[in-house]
């Protein structure tokens, strides 16, 4: 169950501090200052919001985590939570930003979800959306492994948490050119050459340095950007 794995120690070690290298990328392409922060577990996109002074409105489907952030940002009038599902939620305002971490592969329609996002934007908003990337080197490694028939078949872990899909960067670009989204930028970041547990004990100078030797081989990346406009 994805209850196993939200709050464990691997989602709250490894997993969070090479995912931290994605949201450094990120950040730099946000504006302020609503801020639609869809999908929360334990604040790492929200914190950096409120650090720029920023307003967040935090949209979750799942109660565990609803109840996390009301707990975490409990007498912050600068963070809304809204407990809806992502395809329900109905905004009240247009936001400059929107931050779609990881939760693309949960929705049913992602181009007519992604169309949505695109009209809750203001005028030169931006939509950020990260994704596992199916073809990453790890997963490769895996398939040749008998793990998996292809790299981009479910594995454990994508169907622990309920993954509907997977995404590689052709497949990513596809649908938000459906959705009618202009992409400002797509790449790929952090090479991940082994599963997460056998990188638990790696050292912040290791993981910087598969960080920046994923700028060479995007393709076979962890994770997935992009930044898009209306």
């Amino acid at each position: 169950m994805s209850s196993d794995y939200y709050y464990s120690t691997q989602q709250q070690g490894i997993d969070r501090r090479t995912k931290e290298f994605v949201v450094q990328r990120c950040l730099p392409f946000l504006k302020g200052s609503a801020v639609l922060d869809l999908g929360f577990v334990d604040g790492m996109w929200t914190d950096r919001i409120l650090d720029l002074g920023w307003e967040s409105d935090i949209v979750e489907g799942a109660e565990r985590h609803v109840n996390h952030a009301r707990q975490r940002y409990a007498g912050n009038d600068r963070v809304t939570i809204h407990h809806a599902l992502f395809e329900a939620f109905q905004p009240s305002r247009r936001y400059n930003s929107i931050i779609a971490g990881d939760i693309l592969r949960y929705i049913s329609e992602p181009v007519t979800f992604l169309r949505h996002l695109k009209d809750w934007l203001a005028t030169n908003g931006r939509v950020i959306l990260t994704v596992p990337n199916s073809r990453s080197l790890h997963r490769r490694i895996g398939t040749l492994m008998n793990m998996e028939a292809h790299p981009t078949d479910a594995n454990n872990r994508d169907k622990e948490v309920g993954n509907l899909r997977s995404y590689d960067r052709y497949q990513l670009r596809h649908e938000l050119q459906c959705a009618g989204l202009r992409i400002v930028e797509l790449r790929g970041c952090f090479l991940k050459p082994l599963s997460s547990g056998q990188m638990e004990g790696w050292s912040d100078d290791l993981l910087q340095a598969f960080c920046e030797i994923g700028d060479e081989l995007e393709d076979y990346a962890w994770f997935l950007y992009a930044v898009c406009e209306a």
